[in-house]
């Protein structure tokens, strides 16, 4: 999903790229769309006089001053249809690159509603992924209430013990289930990434950098380390020397 999303938005940000590359040759071209509904006015005006002149002409002229003008006439409209032509291109564009900049704005909601509908999705395999790991912590919850049942009733904290402890032996193994691991600490070199030192003692030196004591216990979850172990550390004893 996560890639899917990638390409698309990466994919809009292309098509945003060249719609404003295409918008600002639009926006360049539309001081010339004011003026290209005068010339295209010019141009129909032209025609017209020129078929006015072609329908007034004496009939009194010789053929040749009237071919010479049908010919001046032919030359002026064959000028006007390449102008003509020339507009239409320019007009052609500017609607195109509207449509262009239209699509582009549907395509932008239909990656925004892909992003709500994943976003969606998300949550409920969030939801979905928590209501599992509950379900799965009401037993060790039974567990405790059991075991302190059982201590009010019988009137011995030994079973309260007992109990607490098979709770908490259930309780790892959900968790080892779900990801978590204990970070192996005691009689293991330092590692500044899963350990923290809070105090050093004076060791011999074959075990200088070796955790001697875990003060509190450290836990990763699918090789991130959630929080370090807080450790004791090993160093090289000083020797007193004058």
């Amino acid at each position: 999903m996560e890639d899917d999303s990638a390409r698309i938005k990466a994919r809009i940000e292309e098509l945003e790229t060249e719609a404003k590359d295409y918008s600002a040759a639009v926006e360049k071209e539309l001081s010339k769309l004011s003026g290209l509904k005068g010339e295209l006015s010019g141009i129909t005006n032209e025609l017209a006089r020129i078929k006015s002149d072609l329908e007034s002409e004496n009939e009194n002229k010789s053929r040749d001053k009237e071919k010479e003008k049908i010919e001046k006439i032919e030359d002026a409209i064959a000028i006007l249809s390449e102008e003509l032509e020339s507009k239409k291109k320019e007009a052609e564009g500017i609607f195109k690159g509207e449509q262009y900049l239209t699509e582009l704005k549907y395509l932008k909601a239909d990656f925004e509603n892909y992003k709500r509908r994943m976003a969606k999705e998300k949550r409920e395999a969030a939801d979905y992924a928590l209501e599992c790991f509950i379900t799965e912590l009401l037993p060790i919850k039974d567990s405790l209430e059991a075991a302190i049942m059982h201590a009010k009733t019988n009137n011995k904290p030994e079973g309260l013990v007992k109990g607490v402890e098979m709770t908490i032996k259930q309780f790892e193994e959900l968790l080892k289930r779900a990801g978590l691991e204990e970070i192996k600490a005691e009689g293991e070199k330092f590692d500044p990434f899963r350990h923290e030192v809070v105090t050093r003692e004076e060791r011999d030196m074959q075990q200088e950098n070796t955790i001697t004591e875990v003060v509190r216990k450290g836990y990763v979850f699918h090789d991130k380390v959630l929080r370090p172990a807080l450790v004791k550390l090993a160093v090289r004893k000083t020797s007193n020397t004058e």
